[in-house]
């Protein structure tokens, strides 16, 4: 089962959607998972058998994948069962503030951000047995929870004001003018609460945008980038291959399953 879910309104702008993927009979076991540099990060619990990351080491109970700016492999087995919140750059500021630094290009424990309780709070009052709508309701629970309890920072505002010009392809410096902040200013700001600088959550956004174009053959795939040959030097960079010879390959079924459920489209997690 690949199936994705929108979360609740109050936080529509913070979580993008819930991603389940079931594959308790093992059909895609021992099959190559690879997943993209995106501007996103990612909450999971898993429900049934932990993947492994690259190195062998299983994904924890409940984890965190912060911004990540390379392709990682995963590794699966039978009996697979877990859940992703997508959380969005303005739900990673919110919901898990002060968290960047140590976050970006890292798959944690859950429980070394939000402490050990918290984090066996999600795990345990997410019913495996439950039906997916049943669990993301869960989800919301106890993101709405940690909504209500995470102090809000004082700089969010100004920090989605720069980030919504550099979705929009804008310069650094054009940020951090909508920030109303110099640019060093702004840099320890997106240091601190995402883990990465402004210029580098630039070129994430418009990789995935590129990546996104290509997956769905929808919108313009070289949006942002200054001709074809910067955006297939960023591909090869990010990505080790081109727009081109992606597209001849064709996405993984993973990828071709989410990008194609209309509902709630995209990120581009998986190649």
């Amino acid at each position: 089962m690949f199936l994705a879910l929108a979360p609740a309104p109050a936080l529509s702008t913070l979580v993008q959607s819930y991603w389940f993927i079931q594959d308790l009979a093992g059909d895609h076991e021992g099959r190559p998972i690879l997943t993209s540099p995106i501007p996103f990060a990612v909450l999971s619990v898993n429900m049934g058998r932990p993947n492994a990351t690259e190195d062998g080491a299983l994904v924890p109970r409940a984890s965190m994948l912060g911004l990540q700016s390379r392709v990682r492999s995963w590794r699966s087995w039978s009996n697979t069962y877990f859940v992703m919140a997508m959380l969005t750059v303005p739900g990673i500021v919110r919901l898990f503030p002060h968290a960047g630094a140590g976050s970006a290009d890292r798959l944690l424990d859950l429980g070394a951000i939000t402490g050990d309780a918290r984090a066996d709070a999600l795990v345990g009052g997410v019913n495996p047995a439950a039906s997916p709508r049943k669990i993301a309701s869960q989800l919301d629970h106890w993101l709405i929870g940690r909504l209500a309890s995470a102090e809000p920072v004082t700089e969010a505002r100004q920090m989605m004001a720069a980030h919504d010009i550099l979705r929009q392809g804008g310069r650094v410096d054009q940020a951090a003018d909508a920030a109303q902040v110099d640019r060093r200013h702004l840099q320890r700001w997106f240091n601190r609460h995402l883990g990465i600088g402004p210029k580098a959550l630039a070129d994430l956004e418009r990789l995935h945008g590129s990546l996104c174009g290509v997956q769905s053959g929808q919108g313009d795939c070289g949006e942002g980038f200054s001709d074809q040959a910067h955006q297939i030097r960023n591909w090869k960079r990010r990505l080790g291959t081109t727009p081109g010879a992606y597209a001849e390959q064709g996405p993984s079924a993973l990828a071709a399953h989410f990008s194609a459920q209309g509902q709630a489209p995209g990120p581009a997690f998986y190649l």
